[in-house]
Formats: C-alpha cells, structure tokens, sequence
C-alpha cells in the first residue's frame, strides 16, 4: 500500500474559534501534519522563517499588524518572500473580482468562510494533485444568469483597490495611513474610498461603516 509523505501545514487567522476547527479538521487526516498555528501576520511570518511547511492557510483579513499588514498586500509578500510555500486563503469576501486577485497573485485555493469547514480539506486534497481550488460560487460566476442580491451587486462592482481601501478604513485607518501602507498617494486613496462609496451607495462614514457591519464585511 503506497503511503502518502505527510503535508506539513501552518494555519493563521486571528479568530481562535477557527484556528481550534480547522487544527481538529486537519488532525482526522493521517496525510497531513499541523505544524503550527499563529494568530497575526507576524506570527506567520516568523514561524515561515524558523521551519517553512509545504502549505499555509491564512485568513485573508487579520488587521492590527503594523509590519506586515494583512488582504493582498500580505498575501503578495507571502508569496514572494516564501515562493516555494503554497497558499490557501480564508476569506468571508465573496467578491469575484477580490477572489480573482488573490489568484493571480498566486495561491492555490481561496475557500470561503460561510462554506462548509470540509471545502479546507479538498482544498488540501487537490493542491497534492497540482490542481487549484475554486469556490463554488466563483466557478458559477461567470456563466451565472440569476440575479444576485442587491448588496452582493453592489459588492461586486468593486474593483481589488478600491475594496483595498474601504477594508483598511473600516479597520479604523486614517486616509494618510491607508496611504502608506499601499504605497499610494493620499489624493489617489480618497478618490478611491469615495468612488467605492458611490458603488455601495453609501453617503458618508458613518453610513459606510454601517453597512459593513450589518452585511459582516472585512471580518
């Protein structure tokens, strides 16, 4: 009987609820070992350093990093700093245009927080296969013709920048900070969070900050 070599596997996402089911998930699965876990970017980062795995999961959002941040910025460095570890990537984002980014910046998977748990797992089991994971729902969009709902539309319409921007102001950045961390310019960032505003057909930042936090966007 021929034995698989084991997957060696780091987790990271700042919700410790979810770090605790994906280690449990991962640990019924004799082909894969849990090396570690971490619960920050940093955290990540120095566990890659000290002993690389074959594979990481890392949520796509884990704000308060000041090193590294977190979204695509993060998930770009990982990508370049550690080219030979592969990744896949937890997100509760459904936006094609986001989840096509993350793609083309190189992970093997995206696997979408409001899917079943088990989607982690074949994830896992088609990178051993050198294929690449795609959510359902993403595979669908494309050819889809039903309607979808309208904060999902409006959602949609966003472009990777401009949802780029809104996550880090609803994180509670400043204009000048978000502009730092993305290397723009602070003119370039505001017509950027102002233009995604009039997408989502908010007002003001009250409003915006509303709305994400009843649809439960950038968690």
């Amino acid at each position: 009987m021929l034995t698989l070599k084991k997957l060696r596997v780091v987790i990271a996402d700042d919700h410790p609820l979810i770090l605790m089911g994906i280690r449990e998930l991962l640990s019924r699965d004799i082909n894969i070992a849990v090396d570690a876990v971490a619960a920050t970017p940093s955290e990540l980062v120095q566990q890659l350093e000290t002993s690389p795995p074959d594979v990481v999961i890392t949520d796509y959002s884990m704000p308060g990093d000041e090193q590294y941040g977190d979204g695509i910025r993060f998930i770009s460095y990982l990508q370049r700093r550690f080219e030979n570890v592969q990744l896949i990537v937890l997100t509760m984002v459904s936006n094609p245009m986001i989840i096509s980014s993350l793609y083309d910046a190189g992970v093997q998977g995206v696997v979408l927080k409001q899917d079943e748990l088990s989607e982690v797992l074949v994830a896992l089991h088609l990178l051993r296969q050198g294929v690449k994971y795609y959510p359902a729902t993403f595979k669908q969009y494309a050819s889809r013709t039903t309607l979808h709902s309208s904060v999902q539309e409006r959602l949609n319409t966003l472009s990777p920048r401009e949802f780029e921007v809104l996550r880090l102001f609803v994180q509670g950045n400043s204009i000048s900070n978000i502009a730092e961390q993305l290397n723009r310019s602070i003119k370039t960032v505001s017509s950027q969070k102002v233009t995604a505003m009039r997408k989502l057909n908010v007002d003001n930042n009250q409003d915006l900050i509303t709305f994400c936090s009843q649809h439960n966007l950038f968690t």
